[in-house]
């Protein structure tokens, strides 16, 4: 008998329940109880990593500009026998285009000018470089990149490649800021190291 009894009053129990979630189905104060117990959303840009806990950046086109300070370290025996003057420090700056992948990956190009004088004063430097960077999906959102391309001075070319690393701060989902530490490698009658600090804005166009 108490058997039964208890049977019929889970019955009925789960019945009051099922008309009530069935009558206000979005009661307030069950959808903020739900709410409460959800992580934190992170709102992540187009332009740093695909996966991972939801951080997620979809993939698409973006374009970004930068600038900050050079400084052309190294000698060499032209520079040596030059008479003229070289500028070895200077502002430098730049712009950058290309895709972001889901993945974290990205293939850009970009245009430099470093701010500093080829050792043989035979020019101030400029680079076109293309390469790709990879962006881990944390908050904020460290990379590393690497380059390569021709360094213009003057009349003449060198090949150069840059390798660097930074964070980005993304403060809407395609618009973030960029800090970035740079070390361009050219060969101008010896090894030359530009290193460059730089800070800088993106802005995507991408799903």
């Amino acid at each position: 008998m108490s058997r039964s009894v208890v049977r019929v009053s889970t019955f009925a129990a789960v019945s009051v329940l099922a008309g009530a979630a069935a009558a206000d189905p979005v009661s307030p104060p069950a959808l903020l109880g739900t709410l409460r117990g959800l992580p934190p959303a992170l709102l992540v840009g187009s332009f740093g990593g695909g996966h991972g806990h939801g951080v997620r950046a979809p993939r698409g086109v973006f374009l970004g500009v930068d600038t900050g300070w050079a400084w052309l370290l190294g000698m060499s025996d032209v520079e040596a026998r030059t008479l003229v003057p070289v500028d070895r420090n200077g502002w430098c700056y730049g712009a950058r285009f290309g895709y972001q992948f889901a993945s974290g990956v990205a293939i850009q190009a970009r245009y430099d000018k470093l701010g500093v004088s080829a050792p043989d004063a035979s020019g101030d430097l400029a680079v076109a470089s293309a390469g790709v960077r990879y962006s881990v999906p944390v908050v904020p959102m460290p990379f590393a990149e690497a380059l390569v391309g021709p360094a213009f001075h003057g009349t003449s070319t060198s090949p150069i490649v840059g390798l660097g690393v930074g964070a980005s701060v993304f403060v809407a989902r395609h618009v973030g800021f960029d800090v970035a530490l740079r070390d361009w490698i050219v060969d101008l009658g010896g090894v030359h190291h530009i290193p460059t600090v730089t800070l800088g804005i993106s802005a995507g166009f991408g799903g």
